[in-house]
């Protein structure tokens, strides 16, 4: 991800485009790559269950433009740290993020129980569950975000109409501490590949 891509992600949000007549141009909504949907805690009579969900709809352009994958990636904010470089993880494989029947991918994710999974991995890590449903694939899956620390300081889930940038659509970030007292943060985004 490129710097300031995840803020960037966060504080643009795509305006309303209020066409005079729909037959001009085909409105921002139906042609831009971007999270749809933003809901915090789902209703208890849905099913996935988690603290945030995203519905994610890709242009039919940019669905063309390439493979996608998503990715967790942990770096450290505290200088000396026990880990000194980035470390990615694929959450999702590209041969998971398919094109519906029109062409364009379409999916929903959802990430984050309200209590941690301790000691995921290894000691001292933690964990939340993530999930993806392909819209129209029938393709599904789950994995973990895995934290390295035990402790949450902070969470930044971006909302309905975060665009992508460059190939990149930022999702969540994670601000974490371990018990050394140093700081990471994790970023889960969709990336091409």
């Amino acid at each position: 991800m490129l710097p300031g891509t995840f803020a960037r992600g966060l504080a643009v949000g795509l305006p309303a485009l209020v066409l005079s007549s729909a037959r001009s141009a085909p409105s921002m909504q139906s042609t831009a790559s971007r999270i749809v949907t933003y809901v915090f805690e789902a209703q208890p009579q849905e099913r996935a269950q988690k603290l945030y969900n995203w519905e994610v709809h890709l242009s039919e352009a940019d669905s063309k433009k390439g493979l996608y994958e998503i990715v967790q990636v942990s770096r450290p904010t505290t200088p000396g740290a026990s880990i000194a470089a980035p470390v990615t993880q694929v959450l999702f494989e590209s041969k998971l993020i398919l094109p519906g029947q029109d062409g364009a991918i379409n999916f929903r994710l959802h990430a984050g129980d309200k209590v941690l999974k301790q000691n995921m991995g290894r000691s001292g890590y933690s964990g939340q569950a993530i999930s993806f449903s392909g819209s129209g694939t029938g393709v599904g899956s789950s994995n973990w975000i895995v934290l390295p620390g035990s402790s949450v300081e902070h969470t930044t889930p971006v909302g309905a109409g975060t665009p992508m940038v460059d190939g990149n659509l930022p999702l969540i970030r994670f601000e974490v501490i371990n018990a050394r007292g140093e700081h990471f943060q994790t970023d889960v985004l969709l990336r091409r590949k």
